[in-house]
This record gives C-alpha cells, structure tokens and sequence, in this order.
C-alpha cells in the first residue's frame, strides 16, 4: 500500500478507537490472499495496536455439517481464541497461548505472548463473524480481486495442498455471513489501486482517496 493510503487508513483507525481508556478491538478480515496480515502489521506499527491472528487458532481437523461440508468456523478453535487471546487483551491483560504450527500441523510448543494495548487487531478470515460479535467493536475488509488473490495463493502453495473444501466455505461465508456491505470500513488489497472507503453501515468519519490469511496461512 502506498505511504498516503496507509496514512489515511492508520487515521481512521485511529477514528475507530475507543475513548476513555476502553479497548478496542478491530478485526481485519477478507479472504485468503487478499494482503490482511500485510495490512494489518502496517497498521499496527503505526497505531501501536496489538496483533492476533486468527490463522494461530487454526485446527486442522474441521467439523462437517449434516451436508457434509465443513462450515469456516470449523477450520478455527474460536473457543480458545476467545478465552486466550481476545477475553485477556480486552480485560487489559497479556494474551499468553500456543500458536498453531503450519509446518507441522498441530500447535507449537512456543509460547506467544500478546501485550495489552487500548487498540487490539484481530487479523484473519472469520474475524469478523458472529461467533466473535460480543468481543470485536469494528469490522474491516481488505477488497482484492479474486484473480489476483488466486495468482498469490498459488505462489504459497503447492497443488497438494490446494483445499477446495475451504475455498467454498470461505466463498459463502463472504456471500451469505459476511458480505463487504456489513463491514465499517473497506480497504482495497490489490497492488494496483489501493482504496480506503467506508462500509455502507460504517458510523466512523472516512475519506475517499485514490490509488491465506497471513502469509502461511489457510487455505
């Protein structure tokens, strides 16, 4: 992203961010590829907020439905991400737990440690859903073309590991759950016109200018 539309992001952030010594708690979501965990670790060298990553809550043993397709929800211990991470940093307390290791497929025998701060960003697909309405104030999307997002995924990953499954629920959960309209800001990904513009519902000041997840992460 450009210098200029980071600032403007990082300002509306900023806009977002709860008075009176509340903790904020903003989510960056969008799907996979679409330059989230980038975004979200420039935003927070700016601003200074915490970063936690849904991708760290990943478990690789999804749960399917009576259909027989996994819902998104199931790709991530949302209870743990809850009560380890989000439930602390928003009570003012360090966020202490056990990332989910994508070399080796189960959670790391690291420990990570999240600092408080009085702004936390929630960085990830699924960041934004229901399941995590009562503890996220604000919601961002990062707008990035399918195909350009596609051509990034593909870099990251090799054809064995190509999960259609997730494909289709990270699809529908942007169709039905979480469409780009419901979000209180839009950031666009793509390296060729770079956007920040507020979300149809947004109830924060924004200004227009022009111009997978984290990088290991899911799919």
């Amino acid at each position: 992203m450009a210098d200029e539309v980071l600032g403007v992001a990082a300002d509306t952030m900023e806009r977002l961010r709860g008075r009176g010594g509340e903790v904020t708690v903003v989510a960056i979501d969008g799907e996979g590829a679409s330059g989230k965990s980038t975004i979200a670790r420039q935003l927070c060298a700016l601003s200074g907020a915490s970063l936690v990553h849904t991708d760290d809550f990943f478990t690789p043993r999804p749960v399917s439905t009576e259909g027989g397709v996994a819902g998104l929800g199931s790709y991530y211990d949302i209870a743990r991400l809850r009560a380890e991470a989000l439930e602390p940093l928003r009570a003012g307390r360090e966020a202490v737990f056990h990332a989910f290791d994508w070399e080796t497929g189960t959670l790391s025998s690291a420990t990570t440690r999240v600092g408080p701060a009085g702004l936390v960003v929630l960085e990830g697909v699924y960041s934004s859903s229901s399941e995590l309405a009562d503890l996220v104030d604000k919601a961002v999307y990062v707008d990035t073309p399918e195909l350009e997002r596609l051509g990034r995924l593909r870099e990251r990953v090799t054809p064995e590991e190509w999960d259609s499954e997730w494909l289709r629920a990270e699809k529908e959960y942007f169709a039905v759950s979480r469409p780009m309209e419901s979000f209180d800001l839009v950031i666009r990904g793509s390296r060729a016109t770079p956007l920040v513009r507020r979300g149809a519902h947004a109830p924060v000041e924004g200004r227009r200018v022009g111009g997978p997840s984290s990088e290991q992460g899911a799919p």
